[in-house]
């Protein structure tokens, strides 16, 4: 196959908002769109995509504005491939990737999916666990966000594997470093039990009288509002932990912050994370499953990482930051260089040339 030779993608997803593997399905889209590729983001069930996508990108949503069942779900998207016929379907949710290793060959082209989370997850125990088994055999590649996610698996889907952390981007009137430190300790994400910002709320409450000035900012969404409002509220604490929404400008509102600190008990790869580190805001992190965080912090050189769950050794790091700003400062300058290795660039350039290797098998 020709270097130069521009493929057709159906690139697959369920966008439920503002989370990151939404984000970064549709950067890849946009990012081979702007390369010359065909390419087509095909919503199963919700759509409802708060990124910017090219006009280049084709939106496709088959739920049709409503929820339907996984099976009507599955013969919808069928009936889509059967009439597209895409040399390449990408997939960042496992159920659309066990949709497509289950159509036909001739028409559905060649399929990759990429592990955005915990693979030894305890849902894929049961039923889950067998269709999985069933599925990857017929998948034609593998993209995971750390070697910790792609070591889990056995010899054969290593072998057709890669692996490419997200990428990381930073306007570049944010990279300049700040002249001071708001007295704020900040955490991004969903208020989820994955993200566990209950053990942050308690990590904080176990210093609050030793650094009394400072604040906890939790930014994200979710189920769990009420719940962590009401411990929030039990710890005598709620002029000094504010649980903020989501917002556009998250980059902006962090910047000048003293300290992020990421509490989740798995992830794929971090962006939030990620992004506060390409900042140059000091960060702690849980050593969270399967390895992404471990991959982009080098403990005590760079950031610090703490045990998944350990509140204790959680709100002693936090302490020690907090308490030592020169150190802190100069593992945020290290943390920075990651906007090197994971330069859109890199990363989009590994994601082109794993689809034209898999595509050419």
């Amino acid at each position: 196959m020709e270097e130069d030779y521009k493929f057709n993608i159906v690139c697959v997803g369920y966008f439920h908002g503002a989370g990151g593997a939404e984000r970064q399905i549709v950067m890849l889209a946009n990012e081979l769109s702007r390369r010359g590729h065909s390419v087509i983001l095909l919503a199963l069930a919700q759509c409802d995509i708060r990124y910017k996508v090219d006009q280049s990108v084709k939106i496709v949503n088959l739920a049709y504005e409503r929820l339907d069942g996984i099976l009507t779900r599955f013969c919808k998207f069928k009936r889509f491939i059967k009439e597209t016929k895409p040399d390449i379907i990408i997939n960042y949710w496992f159920q659309s990737a066990y949709f497509s290793a289950f159509l036909p060959r001739r028409y559905r082209g060649k399929i990759i999916y990429s592990e955005r989370g915990d693979p030894g997850d305890k849902e894929y125990g049961g039923l889950l666990g067998v269709i999985r088994k069933i599925a990857f055999g017929k998948i034609n590649g593998f993209v995971f966000q750390s070697k910790g996610a792609r070591d889990f698996f056995n010899k054969k889907i290593i072998e057709k594997s890669m692996v490419i952390s997200n990428s990381v981007s930073i306007p570049a009137e944010l990279l300049t470093q700040p002249e001071g430190r708001e007295k704020r300790i900040v955490s991004v994400g969903r208020l989820h039990s994955q993200k566990n910002q209950k053990l942050l709320i308690g990590a904080f409450a176990k210093i609050a009288t030793d650094i009394p000035d400072y604040t906890l900012e939790i930014y994200g969404d979710g189920d769990l509002h009420d719940e962590l409002q009401e411990q929030i509220r039990s710890l005598g604490l709620r002029d000094r932990i504010k649980l903020m929404p989501s917002c556009q400008n998250i980059l902006e509102q962090i910047r000048q912050a003293s300290l992020f600190v990421l509490t989740s008990d798995y992830e794929g790869m971090p962006n939030a994370l990620m992004e506060a580190m390409a900042l140059g805001v000091p960060c702690i992190s849980t050593d969270c499953k399967p390895g992404g965080a471990r991959e982009l912090i080098d403990n005590n050189n760079n950031g610090i990482i703490v045990p998944i769950g350990d509140e204790v050794c959680l709100a002693e790091k936090i302490k020690y930051m907090i308490c030592h700003p020169e150190i802190a400062e100069q593992m945020a300058t290290k943390a920075r260089q990651i906007t090197v290795e994971y330069s859109e660039k890199r990363i989009f350039d590994a994601w082109e040339n794993f689809c034209r290797t898999i595509i050419e098998k």
